[in-house]
């Protein structure tokens, strides 16, 4: 019988991590954070943002969506995962119900496989484009930019599989790598364009009005903001401080985000294309652009890594996987990941704005219920043991191990999402110029969320939150 390794249990995602078995310091966790939010997709949200706006408001509107996602996803699944070293996904345990968290599960999954899309495919064009430029041809054949794809998720596979160790090496060299690629870009923008053209530049298919362009740009924001949920409790985890969780959130997601999207909207904005490993080599040449496009494709399998091991913890919670070895979890996932690759994955890329739009209509109610359910409902206090007992002892069974009142609440939410913001046609209601859709969708769902909570499951004793009487005691 093979012996039980209590530290890599908890490592690879069946155990909560003790203070005495976490890995990660502040800069540590900083330089996870800086590696993932600076890879190419802050490029490529730039160029999002620059379909609508012009430079500064581009910057000004990826600031504030950046800066109110990561201070709301701080209370839950940040902190909370910090204090008790356990996951998001196990976290949502609390507010979901022991099955109810499975919800939150094949959501994400769907989230992180697009993700992984996007990701291997700025990996396989990066390497195509330098390819190209060895080569001296205009560019590769598709089917070298699909066999690049699946080389960069073996490459993540490999990174995944020996744990989050690896992952801090490999963020720990990428991110001052990536900080180099930054300033250079920013030099060339300022000596070979001038910052007097990016900000005269014009946006590429703006609305009419200003202001309608502004919000859509913050919406967008919104949507890149609330998708790094599942990173923040898997990577918070494994903080040695809640200081080494909160921090490097704000100096990674925010600050160094901010600063990666402005670089990608000043050179869409001046260049006219929306894809980085195209407007690099044009804005950088051939002999920098190179050396930036490599750089970015390392930084994108790092990346990769991070988001897919943050989902096979989750996966390893559930009852089918317990007791697969880890390898196995993470080789099952990125097979699905790569299956979707070879099928067609330029849409999913060309569509990248959409992604984000869509990301806020699942995300948006799920960080407000979880927010108000552990800051306020449960006061910041969980049950370790009940988070991971799967049966109907469990303080978190709540109906059929269901919060029924979560879920309905979860779904209509999303739905009401709609009566502001229509992401997938990016057509906006009347509503959306008052409120956007994420605070027109996020603060009803969280007044609504306390006061069903309230009046259904408190009182009747389910789901072990603290009444007044046991704050007294």
């Amino acid at each position: 019988m093979a012996k039980f390794n209590a530290n890599q249990e908890a490592q690879f995602g069946l155990l909560p991590i003790t203070k005495g078995e976490r890995v990660y310091n502040l800069w540590d966790n900083s330089c996870i954070n800086i590696g993932l939010s600076i890879a190419t997709w802050a490029f490529l949200i730039g160029a999002s943002l620059a379909l609508f706006v012009g430079f500064w408001p581009a910057v000004w509107g990826t600031l504030a969506g950046n800066m109110l996602t990561v201070l709301v996803m701080t209370m839950m699944p940040c902190l909370s995962s910090a204090k008790y070293g356990v996951d998001g996904y196990s976290g949502a345990v609390s507010f979901m119900g022991v099955r109810g968290k499975n919800f939150i599960l094949v959501c994400v999954a769907v989230f992180i496989i697009m993700w992984d899309i996007v990701l291997s495919t700025l990996f396989a064009r990066s390497v195509s484009n330098v390819a190209a430029a060895a080569a001296g041809k205009e560019a590769m054949p598709h089917s070298f930019q699909v066999c690049m794809m699946l080389v960069c998720m073996i490459a993540t596979f490999l990174v995944v599989w020996k744990g989050p160790l690896v992952i801090k090496k490999f963020n720990n060299l990428v991110a001052p790598l990536m900080i180099i690629v930054m300033v250079m870009l920013g030099l060339i923008l300022t000596f070979k364009i001038g910052w007097g053209t990016v900000l005269e530049a014009k946006p590429l298919m703006p609305y009419e009005s200003d202001w309608v362009n502004f919000l859509i740009a913050v919406e967008l924001s919104f949507g890149a903001g609330l998708s790094w949920w599942p990173e923040m409790g898997g990577l918070s985890r494994l903080c040695k401080t809640s200081r080494a969780a909160y921090w490097a959130n704000l100096v990674g997601l925010v600050l160094a985000a901010t600063v990666a999207t402005a670089i990608g909207a000043a050179a869409c904005l001046t260049i006219g294309s929306e894809d980085p490993t195209v407007w690099m080599l044009e804005l950088a040449g051939v002999g920098l652009g190179v050396l930036a496009l490599i750089f970015i494709a390392v930084a994108n399998v790092t990346s990769c890594a991070t988001i897919t091991y943050t989902m096979c913890l989750g996966l390893k919670g559930l009852k089918i996987f317990q007791k697969r070895n880890w390898g196995a979890v993470v080789g099952g996932f990125c097979i699905i990941v790569a299956i979707c690759l070879v099928c067609g994955a330029d849409w999913i890329y060309d569509h990248f704005y959409i992604m984000l739009g869509i990301t806020c209509m699942f995300y948006v109610p799920m960080t407000a219920i979880s927010a108000v359910d552990y800051m306020i409902l449960r006061k910041q206090q969980l049950s370790l043991r009940d988070l991971f007992n799967k049966t109907d002892t469990s303080k978190y069974w709540f109906w059929g191990g269901v919060n029924w009142v979560a879920l309905i609440i979860f779904i209509a939410d999303a739905l009401f999402y709609l009566v502001f913001f229509d992401p997938a046609n990016l057509i906006y209601r009347p509503l959306f110029v008052y409120f956007t859709g994420s605070l027109g969708a996020g603060i009803p769902c969280a007044i609504v969320y306390y006061l069903a909570m309230k009046l259904v499951v408190v009182k009747t004793g389910k789901g072990d939150y603290p009444t007044l009487a046991n704050v007294q005691h």
